[in-house]
């Protein structure tokens, strides 16, 4: 229940907005075949999930991690 309350990021809002805005429509104009995708966006913005899965796309902060060039690339210093 805390993860649901928790960690609301912009992709996330807007799929809520979506599935909210789809469903709506597809009551409105009858047409209900369009309530799957509606729950679709809604179910992945409640449960903070994606179509790769729970995380499958998103990318870990690490602070830890190594500096790419760090030491093979040298300072240029012009010869006078």
């Amino acid at each position: 229940m805390n993860n649901i309350l928790k960690n609301w990021d912009f992709a996330r809002i807007i799929k809520l907005i979506a599935g909210i805005g789809i469903s709506l429509y597809a009551i409105t104009e009858k047409e209900y075949s369009f309530m799957f995708l509606a729950g679709f966006l809604f179910l992945q913005a409640i449960l903070n999930i994606s179509c790769c899965g729970a995380g499958g796309c998103s990318s870990s902060i690490n602070n830890n991690q190594k500096e790419v060039f760090k030491g093979e690339i040298k300072q240029y210093k012009p010869e006078k």
